[in-house]
């Protein structure tokens, strides 16, 4: 009788699992890209065919053009939705994207937008010591950042940054993402969804920024439904994004920062305060979270996730600017 190892069989298994997660995201990100270059190239081709004698000004605006457009994306969305629809088609995940085990009250949708909307007041903190530490070594990572606080100036962007985005994101990581991690465990299907996530976008500084608000993301639909995780992600994206930005347009510079500066910190201070009144609930949950021995080990040796995970860093690494001498 042939023995067989039960530990090396649930290895494979997890890594099967994990490359088929991390290269179903990986597809869906590069079909994007390659519908945006499509869309990139259509706006080139009318300018070989002209004579305009000031090539690099045509080319400049067609990429201001590109990039201030949410059209490609929108239409790349879809079409990668509808891939991995195909892709995980066999997959229970879908059943299980809005499934909840606690109803949502007021209460606890207030106290998590404001420990949510806290980590934004840690986002500028470590866009500013980032920026400080890499200026030291005559680099720059400004453009990433403002990049990633950028507002929309488009109506096609508007719709996909503030509305089809966080819906699409949030389908595909707390939907196929975290569900398909599930069945190791809630807090180990939590934490890959999130920096599997935050990994996905590509940029140093919101890298880190999506991880830390993709378990609260997680959090939220993995006990309260996915739907609740989308209208949080709405309101990060529209009201305290382009609603907000809109709004305050009309003010300096100065009176701006000093706006968000004072919605940061008032999240921050009602943060703090919400750890100290249910710090006993949190020191609970903090214990209750176990991932079994050895099971990150195995999904970040898992072959496709490493590609991910390069693609994402040359990304990064790609933002980082030297500063004008």
């Amino acid at each position: 009788m042939i023995e067989t190892n039960e530990e090396q069989w649930e290895k494979k298994a997890i890594k099967k699992n994990t490359n088929k997660l991390a290269r179903g995201v990986l597809v869906y990100e590069l079909m994007m890209f390659l519908i945006v270059i499509i869309d990139m190239i259509r706006r080139v081709v009318p300018y070989f065919t002209s004579n305009d004698a000031n090539m690099d000004a045509a080319f400049d605006k067609i990429a201001s053009e590109a990039i201030n457009s949410g059209t490609s994306s929108i239409i790349a969305v879809f079409v990668g939705l509808l891939f991995l629809l195909f892709y995980f088609r066999n997959c229970d995940y879908r059943k299980l994207m809005f499934h909840s085990q606690e109803k949502m009250t007021g209460v606890s949708f207030l106290v998590i937008l404001t420990i949510f909307m806290s980590a934004q007041a840690m986002f500028s903190l470590l866009g500013a010591g980032i920026e400080a530490s890499l200026n030291q070594f005559g680099l720059s990572i400004l453009g990433e950042i403002e990049s990633a606080s950028s507002s929309s100036s488009t109506i096609s962007m508007f719709l996909y940054a503030s509305f089809i985005g966080p819906i699409a994101e949030e389908i595909i990581f707390r939907g196929f993402v975290m569900r398909g991690f599930q069945k190791y465990g809630t807090y180990y299907a939590i934490f890959m969804s999130a920096v599997i996530f935050g990994a996905f976008h590509g940029n140093l500084i919101q890298s880190i920024f999506a991880t830390l608000v993709g378990l609260i993301f997680g959090y939220v639909a993995m006990n309260y439904s996915i739907k609740w995780a989308i209208l949080l992600h709405i309101i990060n994206n529209f009201i305290f994004g382009d609603l907000l930005s809109f709004l305050t347009s009309n003010l300096n510079e100065s009176t701006q920062a000093i706006v968000f500066y004072v919605i940061e910190g008032v999240f921050f201070i009602g943060t703090i305060a919400i750890i100290v009144v249910k710090r006993k609930e949190m020191k609970k949950f903090i214990k209750a979270i176990k991932v079994k021995k050895g099971l990150l080990v195995v999904t970040f040796t898992s072959i496709w996730l490493l590609i991910f995970f390069a693609f994402q860093i040359l990304q990064g690494i790609s933002g980082i600017e030297k500063l004008p001498v």
